[in-house]
């Protein structure tokens, strides 16, 4: 596991490299042959429900590098400029994004849509638009999307009695704006100054949101494991295949360092390989995407003072959304 401190030096790192901000964008471009001949080869499977796609789209990405921040509002993006969508490099919520996006449209034409709705407020592309709160922007609105469903309240013991616990944290979004310094605007071409001017306007931006309280569900680790640190295999087994797992830290108290708290630190995809459940997941650790067994990442987990379980969502559409990335009523 790593600390926040950890994921903020790797940030500001990136934001170092020497590459220009236009070139990273036109990586939209050049996914667009990767993600037809994904969709081409997903034409020729026998089946196309969407927990085997979901695990057949995520191999085909297995071993791609991390990058924090992956994405952003593309070139025309007026405060980051990565790009809307990439298949050479992930994070962990935008491999979540990726994979979901290809499994729920069905062409290059859906995914661009797609894409758009799992990561933005309404699709719309703006900075101010993204969901960049795992429990208050991306559960919530892609859950009123019908895209996601929180399944963790259904999760019982072998009494039949539900085990899932509650956990709140203020996401104060006006404060965490104003942490932002200028490696935030991540745009090709343009002076300091204009770089300041523009952090600015983004700060003014931010403090007109407001701070909400964001409440999500999980399992915790307490019930996925004994005090001896055995796994609770009747629990782990009603976890589903293609499910998405977020790991959850109460009130993660961060104002100090980004100013709010969290209740989310990571996600990715729970994938159950011959009998064994892995976690499919965008890894800084391992510096790319891999496969890791659930229970041995969850038990290492234990050692944390604030990881405190795990949240569990399926995803809704059973097959390819035919009309786009809308759900039809």
């Amino acid at each position: 596991m790593r600390t926040y401190a950890f994921y903020k030096q790797l940030f500001f790192m990136a934001s170092l490299i020497f590459i220009s901000l236009q070139a990273i964008a036109n990586q939209e471009q050049q996914a667009d042959q990767s993600i037809n001949q994904l969709y081409h080869r997903l034409q020729t499977m026998p089946t196309s429900d969407m927990s085997t796609r979901i695990t057949d789209i995520s191999k085909q990405l297995l071993g791609k590098p991390y990058l924090l921040g992956a994405l952003g509002e593309g070139i025309d993006g007026q405060y980051d400029q990565y790009p809307l969508y990439r298949t050479d490099a992930f994070d962990c919520e935008t491999f979540v994004d990726t994979v979901l996006a290809l499994a729920l449209a069905s062409d290059k034409s859906g995914f661009d849509q797609c894409i758009r709705q799992i990561r933005y407020r309404d699709g719309q592309v703006t900075f101010t638009n993204r969901n960049h709160f795992a429990s208050l922007d991306w559960n919530k609105n892609n859950q009123r999307q019908g895209f996601v469903k929180d399944i963790t309240e259904k999760f019982v013991n072998e009494k039949n009695q539900p085990v899932a616990k509650m956990a709140t944290a203020l996401i104060n979004k006006p404060a965490w704006y104003q942490h932002f310094d200028e490696n935030r605007i991540r745009v090709d071409g343009i002076s300091e100054a204009e770089k300041i001017k523009r952090l600015e306007k983004l700060k003014i931006g931010g403090s007109k949101l407001k701070s909400v309280s964001s409440s999500i569900p999980y399992i915790p680790l307490t019930a996925l494991f004994d005090k001896a640190g055995k796994a609770n295999e009747y629990l782990f087994k009603q976890i589903p295949n293609a499910a998405i797992i977020e790991i959850v830290r109460p009130n993660w108290e961060l104002s100090k360092q980004i100013g709010t708290n969290l209740n989310v630190s990571h996600l990715g995809f729970a994938i159950w390989s011959n009998g064994t459940l892995m976690f499919r997941e965008a890894s800084s650790t391992e510096g790319q995407t891999i496969d890791v067994p659930l229970i041995d990442y969850l038990h290492n987990a234990l050692k944390s003072p604030t990881i405190k379980g795990i949240n569990v969502q399926i995803v809704v559409p059973g097959k390819p959304l035919s009309s786009g990335c809308k759900i039809e009523s």
